[in-house]
């Protein structure tokens, strides 16, 4: 680049970024869907224009770089406003009675968005897309090696006319790249060599800038004895030696049961002697650039010479695929991240060794298994350490839009792609919105002895350091057990009064009884979640009655109760919602159609103890 200004170029981001949060999440997506318009219609040239800047097969380019961005886009044009919308939290509610808690998800700002050379397009749009769908301005550097690409994303973005300096592509080597990162970003995503990795790592760890890293691999596939061989045979090659091994979850090592390593090399060698190497459109590898070509050579030289064999045998110097076996663990090739058409193929005898040999790289992006057994396969992509594993197949596991995507180890760190993705690429806030207007917290100041006896004999008997009082914190509701341990002093709690719920069971009852305290009628009878209060009480062998008291501040009130026979801790319902479990309600309302109203059982609770009785009835 002639003119470059990293400084400039962050401050217009920044200047952009504040209007574009602020519209709904659909709105922003609805940008993306036009983009994703443009995508589709031009498919066919956009695929043609980054096959001959990357020299890939025009299919892998249609597949690997346009199909799969556009189905990432599609996947957050439907699910991006949901995702990110706001929800509520959990709580323990002796702790938070009036108190809710929210998760919030925000954009970080501005969004430094780094990409590679091997898959130009897919690589820089999909991270550049999740990053705006969160309401990020982002900030593109393509890959100095792919001009062209760079060039037609930022067309794109012009046609799709989104607001200005909003989305900025250049394109550029290390020296704009580490420019861009002393500009100060609000995050990072970057795609790459775990060597640049580590170094991008480095200078956002300085200004502690949040990052994801999605870094080289070095996939270990295992071929087990019941394989599907054919298939197995077919996928491995394709992994292997697809864009010429210029994947980063390319398969790099193969691991085959020795019982049948003989049969499956020999049907690898006959594959591979099948592959065609040239410049026409539709080759199944493409020419390695020089510089490609000479790091790839100098990688299975050094295996050569430290006692490897190769396939074929006859001079590589071309650059087509490479298939070596009796290669050292200390060979280069096995250390060190490797971006070209070679696989080493090496024999197991058990399952423990195999996976031992798959998780011995220091890389960890993807895997794959190959046996009949499912549930070997299962067992053992979950020994994998890799961060993801596919069970007969390859490659694909990337281009899943609702599946998350990333590495570990030398592989990198943090994760893109499904739900995942956008909360990367957010900031996540909780709040915590508390109610209650008392002038003070029975945790705040003054600090006494009686309040420190109080909640030691809380924390005593909510987590069992007392056997007979840890029994009864099974059983008591947790309002109770705060009133029996006065957690709040009269000094500094609201008035509240003693409401005692006197339930008269039905004559066969057992189980549990199941009570919801209900402020208003929202949720009203059985929404726990929207219930004030809320628990259940065991019923001992031929109890007739049970008393609830819960201390509640004056206002009006309504109470329902139901036998859970079954002890599945919900009021369970026949075909047509009647309960099939023994009811009850405050007032006892007369019987109807339907549920009873929150109106028919309210009742108003003063500053004067009072007691209600609740008659259970049994279901129809």
């Amino acid at each position: 680049m002639n003119t470059f200004s990293a400084e400039q170029k962050m401050e217009c981001a920044r200047a952009a970024q504040p209007a574009w949060a602020a519209l709904k999440v659909k709105e922003r997506c609805a940008y993306l869907g036009r983009l994703r318009g443009e995508i589709a219609r031009h498919c066919d040239s956009i695929s043609a224009l980054i096959a001959r800047d990357t020299r890939k097969p025009h299919l892998d380019a249609l597949a690997g770089d346009v199909l799969v961005t556009l189905e990432q886009i599609r996947y957050y044009e439907r699910h991006a406003a949901k995702i990110l919308q706001s929800r509520r939290n959990g709580k323990p509610l002796f702790l938070f009675h009036s108190a809710r808690f929210e998760t919030h998800f925000e954009p970080h700002g501005v969004a430094l968005v780094c990409g590679p050379s091997n898959y130009p397009f897919q690589l820089s749009v999909i991270p550049m897309i999740t990053a705006l769908a969160a309401g990020n301005a982002v900030i593109l550097k393509c890959s100095e090696r792919a001009p062209e690409t760079a060039a037609l994303i930022a067309e794109l973005c012009a046609r799709v006319n989104f607001p200005q300096n909003l989305v900025q592509v250049i394109h550029g080597g290390p020296e704009e790249a580490e420019a861009l990162l002393d500009a100060r970003p609000d995050f990072v995503f970057f795609t790459g060599s775990s060597h640049h990795g580590q170094l991008v790592a480095q200078r956002a760890a300085r200004q502690l800038i949040p990052a994801v890293l999605e870094l080289g691999g070095k996939d270990a596939s295992i071929v087990f004895e019941d394989c599907h061989l054919d298939r197995a045979v077919e996928g491995i090659a394709y992994g292997a030696f697809s864009n010429s091994g210029r994947v980063c979850v390319a398969v790099k090592r193969v691991y085959v049961h020795e019982s049948i390593f003989e049969k499956f090399v020999a049907r690898l060698k006959v594959r591979i002697s099948a592959l065609s190497v040239g410049d026409a459109p539709d080759s199944d590898l493409r020419p390695l650039s020089s510089a490609a070509l000479s790091m790839h050579l100098e990688l299975v030289d050094d295996a050569l010479s430290r006692g490897a064999a190769r396939f074929p045998t006859e001079d590589v110097a071309t650059g087509g695929p490479v298939l070596l076996t009796d290669v050292p663990a200390e060979a280069r090739i096995l250390t060190e991240e490797s971006f070209g058409p070679a696989l080493i193929v090496k024999s197991f005898r058990n399952e423990s060794e195999a996976i031992a040999l798959a998780n011995s790289s220091p890389f960890a992006l993807s895997s794959s298994v190959w046996t009949r057994n499912s549930a070997r396969a299962r067992r053992v992509a979950a020994r994998m350490s890799a961060g993801s594993c596919a069970i007969n197949d390859v490659i694909r596991v990337i281009a899943n839009p609702y599946a998350s995507f990333g590495g570990n180890g030398k592989s990198g760190y943090g994760r893109y792609h499904g739900p995942e993705g956008l909360r990367s690429f957010s900031r996540i806030k909780t709040v915590m919105h508390t109610r209650d207007r008392n002038a003070s917290q029975i945790n705040w100041f003054p600090f006494t002895w009686r309040t420190r006896k109080q909640l030691t004999q809380l924390i005593r008997l909510r987590h069992g350091a007392l056997d007979v009082l840890s029994q009864m914190s099974r059983v008591l509701p947790l309002a109770a057990l705060a009133a029996l341990l006065c957690i709040q002093s009269s000094a500094h709690a609201r008035q509240t009064t003693r409401l005692s719920v006197d339930v008269q069971l039905t004559g066969d009852a057992h189980g549990e009884l199941a009570y919801l305290v209900f402020a208003s009628a929202s949720g009203f009878p059985g929404a726990r979640d929207k219930a004030l209060l809320h628990g259940f009480l065991p019923i001992q062998p031929h109890m007739e009655r049970i008393k609830l008291d819960v201390d509640l501040p004056p206002g009006t009130y309504a109470v329902t109760v139901y036998e859970d026979l079954n002890g599945n801790h919900k009021l369970d319902h026949n075909l047509i919602g009647i309960p099939r479990e023994p009811v009850g309600a405050s007032n006892n309302p007369n019987g109807r159609f339907g549920p009873p109203r929150f109106s028919e059982c309210a009742f108003s609770l003063g500053n004067i103890p009072q007691t209600i009785a609740i008659n259970i009835v049994k279901a129809l």
